[in-house]
């Protein structure tokens, strides 16, 4: 599961170089150590002794992957990933969508959150073709079991071809063989999606002239090129790019942000909104009929303090008239009297 993306695209590469080596079964010629597949990894004492038995564990996995066995999808299928990558050249962004492969976008997504991808190179550019990345540089076992472990191919999206500039797919060598190597299409690989495993999960959206900068001297893999192989890179990991391939470009560390995880979590959240704006028109009620039931005793209280003012009698009133005439009858009867008693001394 490390060959080569497309045996229509070799075809058509090795015809313009007439070259009669080239395996068009996903090898890369009569020469075992060129060949990148199951065999060549479980049989390789290098690989063995830098991973162990995760290997065989790896290559069981891909066996029952490729029987049939699915591994359960984890999001929504309007589920969507924002990828943003800092690389040697500049940064990239990248947009998946679970729609468009199940499958691959779950793998892709997974690896990109987990920083697998994070320091690796790209170690296959070839100008107006493709640029293949995918081989990790991890040392958590777990990790790379989990990388090295295939996924069940997802239906090809008829749709979405031609390839465009910028599309991204997984790399495989037959059915259900993807697992974690992926190119970016350049400007003239519109041959590719044909191979069940080429379906398309996402594009770069910023960021491309980056992607079209990087390196491209060492050209293809042999025998079309001078570029590494992969074999050695499995075998030694970035020391082996570094000191034979300098100029390669590689990313930095990439972030990741998913978006639409759960169509019924967010039917949920609007129910709840909804809901809440029930009970604040509900509140809203509540305080209307308690501020009419406030204004309504105040015109109660009103009207009773209105009818308990006690009205003043006519008897009351007259009564307290002749009190006070009296007073001022008998005030005047003093002084009249006193008047006289004075007028008659003198």
């Amino acid at each position: 599961f490390f060959s080569a993306i497309n045996s229509t695209a070799l075809a058509t590469m090795a015809d313009e170089i007439d070259d009669p080596g080239v395996d068009f079964h996903g090898g890369m010629g009569d020469d075992p150590e060129q060949l990148d597949g199951e065999e060549v990894m479980e049989d390789d004492p290098e690989v063995k002794e830098i991973m162990g038995d995760e290997v065989d564990d790896a290559a069981d996995e891909q066996r029952t992957n490729i029987r049939g066995s699915v591994p359960k999808s984890s999001g929504s299928d309007q589920e969507e990933a924002i990828v943003q990558c800092d690389t040697s050249v500049g940064p990239i962004t990248m947009h998946f969508y679970r729609s468009w492969s199940p499958h691959g976008y779950d793998r892709a997504t997974t690896l990109f959150e987990k920083g697998y991808f994070d320091h690796s190179h790209f170690f296959r550019v070839v100008d107006h073709f493709l640029v293949q990345f995918g081989i990790g540089y991890t040392t958590d076992k777990e990790l790379k079991a989990f990388s090295l472990s295939t996924i069940p191919d997802d239906p090809t999206r008829p749709e979405l071809l031609p390839f465009k500039e910028g599309m991204l797919a997984f790399a495989g060598s037959a059915p259900n063989s993807r697992s974690n190597e992926m190119f970016i299409a350049y400007d003239r690989a519109g041959s590719l999606g044909q191979s069940p495993w080429e379906t398309p999960f996402g594009k770069v959206t910023s960021g491309l002239e980056n992607v079209k900068n990087f390196y491209k001297g060492y050209g293809d893999m042999p025998p079309w090129g001078k570029g590494p192989q992969q074999g050695p890179i499995h075998n030694r990991g970035a020391s082996y790019i570094e000191s034979d391939f300098p100029l390669l470009d590689k990313f930095e560390t990439c972030s990741v942000q998913r978006m639409n995880q759960s169509g019924a979590g967010v039917i949920k959240d609007v129910n709840v909104i909804k809901q809440s704006d029930t009970e604040v028109i509900q509140d809203a009620n509540v305080v209307k009929n308690v501020a009419a039931e406030i204004k309504k005793a105040n015109v109660v209280n009103k009207a009773e303090t209105k009818e308990e003012v006690p009205s003043f009698p006519f008897t009351t009133l007259l009564i307290l008239s002749s009190i006070v005439l009296s007073v001022l009858l008998g005030l005047g009867y003093m002084r009249n009297k006193k008047k006289k008693k004075y007028n008659k001394t003198t």
